[in-house]
């Protein structure tokens, strides 16, 4: 040390001034897989009563009933708004109070109200999208 001032090799400062860099806007992106049994599809039947296209994932939340008649409500995550729309799937194609089946992942966690999509159409006019290969909106 000369005269109180710490010296410290360029390296150290390249990798110091790179973990800055990189850290500014760092976003984690989980992995369907770990929230949902990717191996395993459910099909649920009911009425939309929310959408919310957002990033990183959008919503769709749907209420049915239970094999009891007991209502429950859904929250089925799909693609980011920017991926939906480049689908075709905006705030026109689906809306709140359409009656849907829905083809899911289902969560991970025993007795939770949460999937995956992988498919949704409305009965009332064949409107459908899905993950599928070659399924878009119709």
């Amino acid at each position: 040390m000369k005269g109180g001032t710490v010296r410290m090799p360029l390296f150290v400062w390249l990798v110091a001034a790179s973990m800055l860099a990189g850290g500014g806007r760092s976003e984690a992106h989980h992995s369907f897989t770990g929230a949902y049994n990717v191996d395993k599809t459910i099909a649920i039947k009911g009425k939309i009563v929310q959408i919310a296209f957002r990033s990183p994932h959008s919503f769709f939340y749907v209420e049915s009933q239970d094999a009891s008649g007991v209502a429950q409500q859904w929250a089925i995550e799909g693609a980011s708004a920017g991926q939906f729309a480049q689908q075709g799937v905006d705030s026109k194609a689906f809306r709140v109070g359409d009656v849907v089946d829905v083809t899911a992942n289902p969560s991970r966690t025993p007795n939770s109200t949460r999937a995956r999509l992988l498919k949704i159409v409305r009965p009332s006019d064949g409107k459908a999208w899905g993950t599928g290969a070659g399924e878009t909106v119709d």
